[in-house]
């Protein structure tokens, strides 16, 4: 007969990091109703196995708390799964990303939008973007969307351009800007920043909307690939109403098994503030985090908005993707309602708008731990710092940019670059910093972003901005209790403690004691999410 105290779950001999300060190592942790019921040695945790407990002999195995990516674009990366990849892992060059669209063509009715993603310019033998004449070469008769890496530009062709009504004449939108042939001013098919909306934002984008049965595919596909890589939770950082929906049936069905925080769109704000709705509404597998607002452009497409021109440019700042009044107005809307305000903010132009913003908007109303966000926080200096510890800002900078993306650091410059995705001097200032990868921007592996920090290392082996690295402990504190701590969650998850949510990885090697040049290698041989294991290798 069972007893009401065995526990459901019992891991023995484990290699226990628990990021738990108080007892950091241990060897069986034991798991009831979804929670932790006990860490400790093996002795201590075996009265609690009964009949019909679940035991795993991890014999020696390592043992972390569930990784958390605190910034990625979680339901973007589902759909994405069923769309043309143009990403460096499957093609190395734009001939290669024509031959694969001029494939989708062969099997889309005529008229219909082709839609690739990830293209990396850097990465490709070419070396340049992408551009409409590129497109034009293998699709006459359907509409083209490739959406670059970083996500803040795309590439259509000239029947997306006919579509959408744009022409040479056609003015820049504010906050965007479409790419112009320099000798003719003729559109060449690159799109920047809010140029982008038209074609996939909105209630009625150009580009349909994925059907509702296609999104809950999307997110039960993209929840088994995050389970895979020995994530418990992430963010999902920019999330549209008809995300919303998806995410609601998904949970309802019992599909969604990573528990998944929402940043909300800035557009829909009255609509939330009107239903009641504030940060935090929901349960432990489905929350309402931030608003999301967009400040400016992406590191990897050198579109975030500089203080400074970038390398070699006496006026390339970036782009400024929003008037600082407009922010102010914004963010000042969304503090009173309630909300936790999440500002993409890269460059450092735009992180000092963004502070200031923050600063009227916590004088006008004050409110005790409010947690707004950077959303990046990329380029900052000690001025910027002082500013965000006063203010109590937490930030999520990108954990494995140096890694996948060193090639592009070099438009930033070394002084610059000493102060990017700056974890270190986050740390040392006491400033509450998460993991993200920022996926489909990166590939989202944790354990490359945990490797990334650590190291400084670019996947060339180039050594950028080592002032910024961190310990393995830390950076292991970084993906659970530091993302834990962005969505104020750090009482229910992020570190192995009794009454904690289980939810824990399983590797195959102790990544305190392999070459750090290799933690993103690890093996992930279990994810488990509350109890359940949801990933065994």
């Amino acid at each position: 007969m069972a007893n009401s105290m065995h526990a459901d779950l019992v891991i023995l001999g484990g290699n226990i990091i628990t990021v738990d300060s108080v007892k950091p190592r241990a060897q069986a942790i034991a798991i009831k109703f979804g929670r932790i019921l006990a860490v400790g040695q093996d002795d201590e945790v075996r009265p609690l196995i009964g009949t019909d407990t679940r035991v795993v002999d991890t014999h020696g195995k390592t043992v972390i708390p569930g990784l958390n990516d605190a910034h990625c674009h979680v339901l973007s990366a589902g759909r994405s799964h069923f769309l043309v990849n143009c990403g460096p892992t499957v093609v190395k060059s734009i001939a290669e990303i024509k031959k694969a669209i001029a494939e989708k063509a062969k099997t889309t009715p005529k008229g219909e939008w082709i839609v690739g993603f990830g293209y990396d310019d850097t990465k490709m033998v070419e070396n340049w973007y992408l551009n409409r004449n590129d497109l034009d070469e293998v699709a006459k008769e359907h509409p083209v969307w490739v959406r670059h890496v970083g996500g803040h530009m795309s590439t259509t062709n000239s029947v997306g351009l006919k579509i959408a009504n744009l022409t040479k004449d056609t003015a820049d939108p504010v906050g965007g800007r479409y790419g112009r042939d320099k000798a003719t001013g003729e559109l060449n098919g690159v799109i920047y920043e809010s140029a982008q909306h038209q074609f996939a934002r909105g209630d009625n984008p150009l580009i349909p909307h994925p059907k509702p049965e296609q999104d809950r595919e999307a997110i039960k596909w993209v929840c088994n690939e995050a389970a895979s890589i020995g994530l418990t939770s992430f963010t999902d950082a920019h999330v549209d109403t008809t995300m919303l929906q998806a995410y609601q049936a998904t949970l309802a069905s019992g599909e969604l098994t990573i528990r998944t925080n929402m940043l909300l769109g800035i557009d829909k704000l009255d609509h939330f503030v009107a239903a009641g709705w504030r940060t935090g509404l929901g349960n432990d597998m489905l929350r309402v985090g931030g608003i999301k607002i967009i400040g400016d452009g992406a590191i990897t497409g050198r579109t975030a908005y500089l203080s400074e021109p970038y390398e070699g440019s006496t006026d390339d700042y970036g782009i400024l993707a929003i008037a600082p009044d407009v922010l102010e107005e914004r963010v000042m809307t969304a503090h009173k309602a309630g909300f936790q305000v999440a500002v993409h903010a890269n460059g450092d132009a735009i992180i000092n708008m963004t502070l200031d913003a923050y600063e009227k908007a916590l004088k006008a109303y004050p409110r005790e731990n409010s947690r707004h966000r950077l959303e990046h926080g990329t380029v900052v200096n000690p001025e910027i710092l002082a500013r965000m510890k006063r203010l109590g800002v937490v930030v999520l900078p990108f954990g494995s940019y140096i890694y996948y993306h060193g090639e592009k650091m070099k438009y930033y410059g070394a002084k610059r670059l000493s102060m990017m995705f700056a974890h270190r001097s986050f740390l040392d200032m006491d400033i509450p910093v998460g993991g993200s990868s920022d996926h489909t921007c990166a590939p989202w592996s944790p354990l490359a972003g945990i490797q990334s920090c650590v190291t400084r290392k670019s996947h060339t082996g180039e050594v950028l901005g080592p002032e910024q690295r961190v310990s393995l402990e830390e950076a292991i504190w970084i993906y659970t209790m530091g993302s834990a701590y962005t969505s104020f969650e750090e009482n229910i998850k992020g570190s192995i403690e009794v009454g904690k949510l289980a939810d824990l990885v399983l590797l195959d090697k102790d990544p305190t004691k392999v070459d750090p040049d290799t933690i993103k290698d690890i093996p992930i041989m279990a994810t488990i999410v509350g109890g359940e294991f949801v990933y065994e290798k």
